[in-house]
């Protein structure tokens, strides 16, 4: 069984606690908050975001889902010269899968009524204008949304958005509500112990990827 060196995990807790983006599934990507999203695109078929976080850069990714974190501000920012992007509630008729969604409609009166409100509040103009998205979900916001391209015809320029609440704080191992050196040095002893609950990676077995799994965790923040 690899352990994790007590002067590595100590040097890795040290550090301040910043959040990464991480991907639970292809095309999926769980983002923390303070990002701003700036967005181009693929003709008339797809928009294409660029983002940056603690953990490093993301270009290009098509179409993406993104899961957002309740309570957490995001930025949206075109800055191609066409395409409005607007987020929309569930109502908006669309079918397909992560990374491949498509909006069913061309009515422009459907597309409004399922923008959130207000609606100038929830459309990124492209550029030269400075017109951003700057959305915050609440807790009562979980659940599910899309965002589309207001140009009606331009249906398949759609993805996914979900809003989860965190209910809990997973790397609090120490239970004390915030997130120190003390939950590293517990995870650390669960490790050295063989115990279950430091199996992260959920794999069965303890590792060096189990660690890496936890400082994702970590980095992640409670909510």
């Amino acid at each position: 069984m690899l352990r994790t060196a007590p002067l590595l995990i100590a040097a890795v807790a040290a550090a301040p606690a910043l959040a990464q983006t991480t991907q639970p599934e292809p095309n999926i990507y769980r983002v923390p908050g303070g990002v701003e999203f700036t967005l181009d695109n693929i003709g008339a078929s797809d928009y294409t975001f660029n983002w940056s976080d603690s953990g490093g850069s993301f270009e290009d990714i098509v179409d993406p889902t993104f899961i957002l974190v309740a309570g957490q501000t995001y930025r949206f920012r075109r800055i191609s010269s066409a395409h409005p992007f607007v987020i929309t509630d569930d109502t908006l008729p669309v079918s397909g899968t992560d990374g491949s969604y498509r909006r069913e409609t061309t009515d422009g009166g459907v597309i409004d009524a399922s923008t959130l409100k207000p609606i100038e509040d929830f459309t990124a103009d492209p550029a030269p204008t400075d017109d951003f998205i700057e959305w915050t979900p609440g807790v009562g916001d979980a659940g599910q949304y899309y965002y589309t391209c207001r140009v009606t015809g331009h249906r398949g320029m759609t993805g996914s958005i979900i809003v989860t609440v965190e209910a809990d704080c997973p790397a609090d191992l120490d239970g004390d509500g915030a997130l120190t050196i003390f939950d590293f040095l517990e995870y650390q002893n669960l490790f050295d112990a063989g115990d279950p609950l430091a199996d992260f990676d959920g794999d069965g077995s303890l590792t060096i990827f189990d660690f890496l799994a936890f400082q994702n965790e970590f980095d992640a923040g409670c909510p």
